[in-house]
């Protein structure tokens, strides 16, 4: 689990930060457990959507002033994060103001990852 000082830092992140350091752990680890289409499309709806509604990402650069993060913090961050489960990746991201589609996005992903781990678990 994450320390205070991490959650903490989590949880006062903006949710397109959130998601600039999660998703690529959680891509990762939602990957290993089922790498079909449905999940990468599950996982590319959590983005959000650009400006004039392009499916480019809308994150703060790694440059932008305004980013509340140092790199430093950024770094050791992610290395905490991917110790962590991956239901406890998705939750870390549940816990950050998302937009509906977003949020409708993380639920869906988290119910078919689910329907997937069960599969998995009768075949073995």
């Amino acid at each position: 689990h994450l320390d205070k000082r991490h959650r903490d830092l989590l949880k006062a992140l903006p949710y397109e930060l959130r998601v600039r350091i999660v998703l690529p752990i959680l891509r990762q680890k939602a990957l290993q457990l089922d790498s079909s289409p449905e999940t990468s499309r599950l996982l590319d709806a959590i983005c959000v959507t650009g400006p004039g509604g392009s499916q480019e990402p809308s994150f703060m650069s790694p440059t932008d002033p305004a980013e509340p993060i140092s790199r430093k913090s950024e770094h050791t961050l992610s290395s905490s994060l991917r110790c962590l489960s991956l239901r406890s990746l998705i939750v870390s991201l549940n816990r950050a103001p998302a937009g509906e589609r977003q949020q409708s996005a993380i639920d869906d992903l988290l119910h078919h990852l689910r329907l997937q781990s069960r599969r998995l678990e009768t075949l073995a």
